[in-house]
C-alpha cells in the first residue's frame, strides 16, 4: 500500500515464524517470556533493518507491564510509524501466509492481502537468484507452499479475513485492483497509490535503488504469461512435473493440460525431487564451463 497517506509497510521481518513456535501468542508474557521473544528477535538477519538498536529494544519492551507478543512486536512497528504521519501498519513479509492462523492469535483484527502469481512465472523468477528456490523443490519451493496454504484457508472460519489478490489482476487492472484492496481494508482509495515512478521516498532508509529496479519502470503487460515467450518446450515440461497440481488447483492454465501427458508430469516430477540435491550442484557447474547456452528456467 505505499503511497496511501494513512498505511505504512515496514521492511520485510520474517522473525515472527521464530516467535509462533515458542512464545504464547494471545495472553501475557512473563518477563522471561518477553526476555526470550527480544532474544529471538535481535538475532535475527532482519533485525538490522528495523531502525532500532538491541538495547534500546530491549530495554522498551522489558518495561511493558504484562505485555502480550502483539506489545512487543508493535513497539518495531510504530517506531517505523514515527515521522510518516500515518496510522496504519502493514508487513510485506511472503512467508507469513502460512502462519496467518497464528498472526490472527496476535492481531485478531488484522488483515491479509494474499497477492498469488502464476508459478511458471514465480519459478522463472526464482530460478534467476541463488538460493530462492526451484520448481523441482516440490513442496518446498516457497510458490508450492503459498498456493496449498492459501487453497486451505477458504475453507476456513478467518477466510473473510484474507483478500486474494492475481498478480494478473494487479497488472491488467491496476487502479480496480488497488480499489477492491482498499474497500477490504476500509480506507479510502487515493490515486497517489497508482504513481511511484521514480519515489525514491517509497525505499527504505540505506536501501538502494538498484535493488528495486521497477521502481522505475511502467507496469508492463508482458509480465502476464510471460513464461509462454520465455520457456522452451522442455523447461516447461519441467516446471509443469513439478507444479502441476498446485498450477490446476490455482486456477492456472497448463501446456501439457491433455489427460495424456499426465503420468509423464506424474513420473517426471518424482524423479526431479529426486534429483533435486544434484541439480543444485549441476546446473550452475555447467553453466560456467559453458555447457549450457543460457540459464535454465527451472
Amino acid at each position: 500500500m505505499l503511497g496511501h497517506s494513512r498505511l505504512h509497510i515496514s521492511p520485510e521481518t520474517h522473525f515472527i515464524r521464530r516467535l509462533v513456535r515458542n512464545v504464547p501468542l494471545d495472553r501475557p508474557l512473563s518477563p522471561d517470556q518477553v526476555e526470550a521473544a527480544v532474544d529471538r528477535i535481535v538475532t535475527h538477519p532482519r533485525w538490522q533493518y528495523m531502525e532500532m538498536s538491541d538495547e534500546e529494544f530491549r530495554a522498551e519492551a522489558m518495561a511493558l507491564a504484562s505485555p502480550r507478543l502483539a506489545d512487543v512486536l508493535e513497539l518495531i512497528y510504530r517506531r517505523h510509524l514515527q515521522g510518516t504521519g500515518k496510522a496504519r501498519f502493514g508487513d510485506k513479509t511472503p512467508d507469513y501466509v502460512r502462519i496467518i492462523p497464528q498472526l490472527l492469535s496476535i492481531w485478531p483484527e488484522a488483515r491479509f492481502i494474499n497477492l498469488i502469481r502464476d508459478g511458471h512465472d514465480v519459478a522463472i523468477s526464482f530460478a534467476s537468484k541463488p538460493g530462492w528456490g526451484h520448481a523441482y523443490d516440490g513442496p518446498r519451493f516457497e510458490w508450492t507452499r503459498a498456493v496449498r496454504a492459501t487453497l486451505a484457508y477458504r475453507q476456513a472460519p478467518f477466510a473473510d479475513r484474507i483478500l486474494e489478490v492475481r498478480y494478473e489482476e494487479l497488472v491488467t487492472d491496476l487502479e480496480g485492483t488497488v480499489r477492491r484492496i482498499c474497500a477490504f481494508l476500509g480506507e479510502a482509495f487515493e490515486p497517489g497509490m497508482l504513481g511511484w515512478h521514480g519515489r525514491l521516498d517509497l525505499l527504505f532508509p540505506g536501501e538502494s535503488p538498484d535493488l528495486h529496479p521497477k521502481l522505475f519502470e511502467p507496469i508492463r503487460p508482458d509480465a502476464v504469461a510471460a513464461w509462454r515467450g520465455k520457456l522452451s518446450a522442455i523447461e516447461c515440461f519441467l516446471i509443469e512435473a513439478s507444479l502441476h497440481r498446485d498450477l490446476a488447483s490455482a486456477g492456472y492454465d497448463l501446456r501439457f493440460a491433455h489427460p495424456a501427458w499426465r503420468p509423464f508430469l506424474v513420473a517426471t516430477g518424482a524423479i526431479m525431487r529426486q534429483l533435486a540435491p544434484l541439480l543444485d550442484r549441476a546446473v550452475p557447474a555447467l553453466l560456467r564451463r559453458g555447457l549450457l547456452p543460457r540459464p535454465l528456467h527451472i
